[in-house]
């Protein structure tokens, strides 16, 4: 080793990049062959390491078809079968020790020396089995072993994004990889069928002794009815009705029909008095009409009225013959008006016997209703107990339809699992391991790579690694400065930086937002790292942390252009958005970062995004709130959820605030929607630098030269005038003097 060397205060150390290069030439002339070899012997190794090859056999989850009755799933009972825990289960159950184990029997694995079914005789082994320091294999049972080797040879998983599960296994030999692959997706097929076999058995099993129990609870409901309604004389007859009930009903029918015929006899019978009493003709009655004597002494009147209409003709009116034919008429007349009397009494007497029969009809059904009103109590005891009998027939008729289907399934020759398999297992054509070539190149690069810190930390140990330089001697060759030829490039390298952020290198403690319909119909999108720096709110206790400085300078800003524009409508919060965002893209588009600050104070809504009234409250950071414009490269702040009251607006946080957004963004539009009289309204219009009052292309009137006049005087900025654009128009923009 060399002697440090002592230097004075007028000397600076230096690393002698050039005196590690040379020491790295150098260590090639002995490192080149070292790595060659080590390629070598790698390779030579590898072709005496046994070759294992790979087999791979998927299934797909999903449910079988419903062949037989009640192989029907429920909603939930499929969602719980395909969701990712279902899968996942299904994985498990492919892992399985039993199922591995059937596999293992099958295949009669432990008699493949692969498996290492019966222990080795190994000194090494046993020297570490005497010393504590490993496990006697020996205490093992064959099985254990077996079981173990195909754990370490097993990869069983889900492909992402599906419900496809790839069962995997590893083997000297390539036809055993895919026959163990494949019995054991064979093997996981059939212990689904078999569990569902089991499960319908043991169903239909146990339902045997509730059926049998449950009917004979339904005989037994059915004889308490029918002993019930004996005793209690509530015997059936037509239409399920008790006998009682059936005589009530028959009884008012009878009684109805009664009154009908008394009252119709009573009315026939005076009909037939007043034309008696009146003298009027009776021609009208037709219980007169109707009787057969009338009838013949009115065919004798009509005779002797023609007779005495020829006489008439030849005779007197006085003549013996007409008067005698005349007291015929008369006394014909006195017949019909006696058996007319006889009619009225017979109806009379018709309506009397009617009468009767109403009061004999009447004391009869009030003695039933009596006795039916005796009979309630009975009848819904009877009713309850129908009841009771009825809901164990059903429940009887439900486990008769669940044991018909469950042994239907259990007499099926085969039950579906709920998978099937896409893909069998093939025997593979190519090793799986070992990968010569990868392993040779890493072995010989880590090789190459520990040579080159040898022989560099040679030199930082030798200490020729250092060179002493006075000082204001000449600079070194590695600190010559750069070329004037590859300054545009570094200036194009700085410029591309700064345009892709804002200079300042903001802590972050959010994501960027979720997405969602923003305003004016946009989507929003949230901020990468890649298009800006984001602006966060590192809150701690209640003050905002500070922007820290970036070594790049952001793009420089026209000075001409304001950089807090306040935006408001005498129409409508719409026109007010519509026009802050086209103000916001026309100046995106012109290169530079703008900021769209929606502040609406009387707009609360609880479903909203978090908002600038959130970080006036201070519960949100500028990471929870920042979205993306999805039309430009401008970023969007929306109102927030809560109302933006003068409380709030006088928090102390404002300021803070409008700082931190005023060091990161090149321009803010404010949009404060329909103008009005709020705290932070008259914040934001007396820090503005310009107010743009949007209208909806109406003429001017008096509201708005109102409207201009107002904020004139109280801002003291310009004031414009932007007409929303409507069907070709162009936008125009008027200072407030055109105005």
């Amino acid at each position: 080793m060399t002697e440090p060397h002592v230097h004075g205060a007028d000397e600076r150390v230096e690393i002698d990049l050039s005196a590690l290069a040379g020491a790295l030439k150098r260590a090639l002339r002995w490192l080149l062959p070292l790595c060659i070899a080590v390629a070598i012997a790698t390779v030579v190794v590898l072709q005496f390491v046994p070759s294992k090859y790979r087999a791979e056999s998927k299934v797909l989850i999903q449910t079988s078809d419903s062949v037989y009755p009640g192989d029907v799933r429920g909603v939930e009972e499929e969602r719980a079968l395909l969701d990712n825990e279902g899968v996942a289960s299904q994985v498990e159950l492919l892992m399985s020790r039993d199922l591995l184990r059937r596999v293992a029997q099958r295949l009669d694995l432990a008699s493949i020396p692969e498996f290492e079914a019966g222990p080795k005789s190994n000194l090494l082994r046993e020297a570490l089995v005497a010393l504590g320091l490993m496990r006697d294999p020996g205490r093992n049972s064959p099985e254990e072993r077996v079981l173990k080797v195909f754990y370490e040879n097993l990869e069983v998983y889900r492909v992402d994004g599906s419900r496809v599960i790839s069962v995997r296994f590893t083997s000297r030999d390539p036809e055993r990889a895919a026959r163990i692959a494949n019995a054991l997706v064979e093997e996981y097929l059939d212990l689904q069928s078999s569990v569902k076999r089991e499960t319908t058995d043991f169903a239909a099993t146990a339902l045997e002794p509730q059926i049998e129990r449950m009917r004979q609870e339904v005989k037994e409901a059915q004889e308490k009815v029918e002993a019930f309604r004996s005793q209690a004389g509530l015997l059936l007859g037509a239409d399920n009705q008790t006998l009682d009930q059936q005589q009530l009903g028959e009884l008012s029918t009878e009684l109805s029909d009664a009154r009908a015929a008394q009252s119709q006899a009573e009315a026939r019978a005076n009909l037939i008095r007043r034309q008696l009493d009146t003298g009027a003709s009776l021609d009208s009655a037709a219980e007169v009409l109707n009787s057969q004597l009338v009838q013949r002494l009115r065919e004798r009147q009509v005779e002797l009225q023609s007779r005495i209409a020829e006489l008439s003709t030849t005779l007197l009116p006085n003549h013996p013959q007409i008067r005698g034919l005349r007291s015929q008429l008369a006394d014909l007349e006195r017949q019909i008006r006696n058996e007319a009397e006889k009619i009225a009494a017979g109806l009379e007497n018709e309506a009397r016997v009617q009468q009767d029969r109403v009061a004999s009809l009447t004391a009869t059904l009030e003695q039933f209703k009596q006795r039916a009103s005796r009979s309630n109590e009975d009848q819904i005891r009877l009713r309850e107990l129908e009841r009771e009998a009825q809901v164990k027939a059903t429940q009887l008729d439900q486990l008769m339809t669940r044991y018909r289907e469950a042994d239907t399934r259990r007499n099926a020759p085969q039950l579906g699992a709920d998978a099937r398999v896409i893909s069998r297992a093939t025997v593979p054509l190519e090793p799986y391991s070992p990968k010569v070539v990868p392993i040779a190149s890493i072995l010989t690069f880590v090789v190459f790579l520990l040579g080159s810190l040898w022989a560099i930390l040679g030199q930082f140990l030798s200490g020729r690694a250092f060179r002493h330089v006075p000082l204001g001697a000449s600079a070194t060759p590695s600190s010559t400065p750069m070329p004037s030829s590859a300054a545009p490039g570094y200036r194009a390298g700085q410029a591309g930086y700064a345009s892709s952020g804002f200079g300042y290198d903001w802590p972050s403690n959010g994501q960027g937002g979720a997405t969602g319909a923003g305003a004016s119909g946009n989507e929003r999108s949230p901020i990468g790292d890649q298009d800006v720096a984001p602006v966060v709110a590192a809150q701690e206790g209640d003050q905002l942390a500070a922007p820290a400085s970036s070594p790049v300078a952001a793009p420089a800003v026209d000075r001409m252009r304001p950089r807090r524009v306040a935006v408001l409508s005498v129409d409508s919060d719409e026109v007010a958005q519509e026009v802050t965002f086209r103000l916001v893209r026309e100046a995106a588009e012109e290169g530079i970062m703008p900021l769209f600050l929606e502040v609406r104070p009387d707009l609360g809504d609880p479903e909203a995004v978090p908002g600038f009234a959130e970080l006036l409250e201070g519960s949100a950071s500028f990471a929870g709130v920042i979205y993306r414009d999805a039309a430009s490269r401008a970023h969007v702040i929306e109102s927030g959820r809560r109302i933006i009251d003068d409380e709030l607006a006088e928090a102390g946080r404002f300021e803070m605030l409008m700082d931190a957004i005023d060091h990161t963004y090149d321009q803010v539009f404010f949009d404060l929607g329909l103008i009005d009289d709020s705290l932070i309204s008259a914040q934001i219009l007396a820090m503005a630098d310009q107010v743009v009052v949007a209208t909806g292309g109406s003429p001017a009137g008096p509201e708005l030269e109102e409207a201009l006049r107002m904020l004139e005087d109280q801002t003291g900025a310009p004031v414009a005038v932007e007409s929303v654009q409507r069907k070709g128009e162009t936008a125009r923009r008027h200072s407030d003097m055109a105005a």
